[in-house]
């Protein structure tokens, strides 16, 4: 079943991590098995002193036993989000027990973080609800990077909207350990007027504020709604620099 109501929109896509938890299933009852016949067979072989066969069935038995428990143990394989399926006005989630549907304006920011294996960046991003929920979107979600991108560009916009307001009226808006307001952006005490600020960017993991000879820094994934962040500097920027 579909969650989509009209308040959420036309279907976009639909994001199925069911899929690639049957394959994952599939994987680890057959080396679940392949560890079912092979240590027995390891135990005779060492019995009866065939010592090379026993050696490998061992060394097999082990393998297949690591590669079960691998999977079996794979962050958000078993739990988590079944499928998100996006719309042009929000996203719906589909988890074990159920579903449910949030448009835009009920969801109220976008962590992101990346962590790499090799050539591969595995893609986590955690969107907080006004409800409270947090949906976590990641593997094995497919193209996870394509959905929580989308998701956190339309909370993005939102959020701006509102800090900037804020902004504006004189209020600090404080996002993750960055705090924001006319004069300036600061970090942990230490402060960069928006008149020496050169940029702001989010790369290799950082989200960045770069002035001449200084720098504010921190994960990204500690930085809720890192991409509203930056747009939101830019803006504040730019009301600096017209007074």
């Amino acid at each position: 079943m579909v969650v989509s109501g009209g308040r959420l929109g036309a279907p976009v896509r639909t994001f199925d991590a069911r899929p690639a938890r049957r394959a994952a299933l599939g994987w680890m009852v057959a080396s679940v098995l392949a560890t079912a016949a092979l240590i027995p067979l390891a135990v005779w072989a060492m019995v009866t002193a065939r010592w090379g066969l026993g050696t490998a069935a061992a060394l097999l038995g082990m393998f297949y036993a690591g590669a079960a428990g691998w999977i079996a143990g794979r962050d958000g394989l078993w739990s988590g989000i079944r499928v998100a399926d996006l719309h042009t006005g929000g996203v719906a989630v589909r988890v074990r027990g159920g579903a449910a549907g949030y448009a835009w304006d009920e969801l109220e920011s976008v962590t992101v973080s990346g962590v790499q294996y090799g050539a591969r960046v595995r893609w986590r991003f955690a969107v907080v609800a006004a409800d409270g929920r947090v949906l976590r979107f990641g593997d094995p979600l497919p193209d996870v990077r394509e959905l929580g991108e989308a998701v956190a560009e339309e909370v993005a916009g939102r959020t701006v909207a509102r800090h900037l307001e804020a902004v504006r009226t004189g209020e600090i808006v404080r996002v993750g350990p960055f705090a924001v307001d006319l004069d300036g952006v600061e970090k942990d005490g230490e402060r960069l007027p928006w008149k020496s600020v050169q940029d702001v960017v989010i790369d290799n993991g950082l989200v960045s504020v770069t002035a001449p000879g200084a720098t504010l820094a921190a994960l990204a994934g500690q930085v809720p709604d890192a991409l509203a962040f930056t747009a939101l500097c830019a803006e504040v920027g730019a009301l600096h620099e017209n007074f």
